[in-house]
């Protein structure tokens, strides 16, 4: 588990999905968790502030799922 003492949340956050990419959010919470069960609530606190970044940065990059509609997703229009 990464100690986030002394270092800043968005910088950890970038850096995490720069590592992990899309599982960044899951490896967070996984660090939170671990903080709490070792009863380190500061760390903890800091592993979900760290967790929120990384979901909203993500949330921005996400792009709208293909749907059968979607000629570019390689499905075509159903007619009824």
């Amino acid at each position: 588990m990464v100690m986030t003492d002394g270092i800043d949340d968005d910088t950890l956050a970038h850096d995490m999905i720069e590592v992990h990419g899309a599982q960044a959010a899951i490896v967070a919470r996984e660090n939170a968790r671990a903080a709490a069960l070792a009863g380190q609530a500061t760390k903890a606190k800091s592993w979900i502030r760290v967790l929120g970044i990384i979901q909203r940065r993500q949330a921005g990059q996400v792009s709208p799922l293909p749907t059968s509609c979607d000629p570019s997703a390689g499905g075509t229009a159903q007619k009824q």
